[in-house]
């Protein structure tokens, strides 16, 4: 049911487009900042939220407003303040502290500013965005029935022991497929959607592994509570970050036009 209600409202703001969807979307990578810097904290370190969320808005905007030509100096005064602010902190890992924060914050906002920035894509947003969630949900899907049937070679035992190559290659294979399929209704057409879905498939787990990577350093099971039986919002788009960057750059090559809109 909780993911019945997340694909639903994913749809909605889909549907509405422009703003409304980059709103959403904001507000989500907003939350999740919060779930990253708590498993910083978790993980031993003490980061800070202001310097976290800060540079995720930053990093967001850069992405999503290109044309206002605001994202170097919005980052670069983030970047200076949030670092001079530590001077007042007299800890050994200081910088480090400061590092992840930093980090953390700029991963998410980056790659949540091509989730935002799928939607204007020409000639129609809405097509990449089905193109992302399609191909990423085949791959997972069909990765996690096929790993649990027949999954016996571990892909990443020490990340996260659940993930198998036979469960990779058949999301692999289901991500191709819904590309093809999708890309042969789509103005794009097949083999931009074969393309996309091979890349989404190839590499989208690599953004689960990451998070799994940093709940492990963390000693935690999920990386927050706000969705029953899911998790955090961190757990439902971390391999979702990674198929937005990889369609974004699809679309563009595709359509020639070699920037943002």
């Amino acid at each position: 049911m909780s993911a019945a209600a997340i694909v639903v409202v994913a749809i909605a703001f889909g549907a509405l487009g422009g703003w409304w969807f980059t709103l959403f979307v904001a507000v989500l990578i907003a939350r999740t900042t919060f779930e990253l810097w708590r498993l910083l904290s978790r993980a031993g370190y003490q980061p800070s939220l202001a310097a976290t969320l800060s540079t995720a808005a930053a990093a967001f905007i850069g992405v999503r407003l290109p044309n206002l030509f605001i994202f170097i100096p919005a980052l670069t005064l983030v970047l200076l303040v949030t670092l001079a602010r530590q001077l007042q902190r007299a800890q050994a890992r200081t910088f480090g502290d400061w590092a992840v924060s930093f980090a953390g914050g700029f991963y998410l906002g980056w790659t949540g500013g091509h989730l935002a920035e799928l939607i204007v894509l020409p000639p129609d947003g809405r097509w990449w965005l089905a193109l992302t969630l399609i191909t990423l949900w085949s791959a997972d899907s069909t990765a996690y029935v096929f790993g649990r049937l027949l999954g016996k070679h571990k892909l990443a035992p020490a990340i996260s022991p659940g993930k198998t190559w036979e469960g990779y290659i058949a999301g692999l294979i289901a991500s191709t497929l819904s590309g093809i399929l999708l890309g042969a209704l789509a103005p794009f057409g097949a083999l931009v959607g074969a393309i996309a879905g091979v890349l989404v498939g190839a590499l989208s787990p690599l953004g689960d592994l990451v998070e799994s990577m940093i709940k492990r350093q963390a000693h935690a099971k999920d990386s927050g509570k706000l969705i029953p039986g899911h998790g955090g919002l961190f757990d439902r788009i971390d391999s979702l970050l990674w198929a937005s960057v990889i369609v974004t750059y699809v679309a563009i090559i595709a359509s020639g036009n070699f920037q943002l809109p």
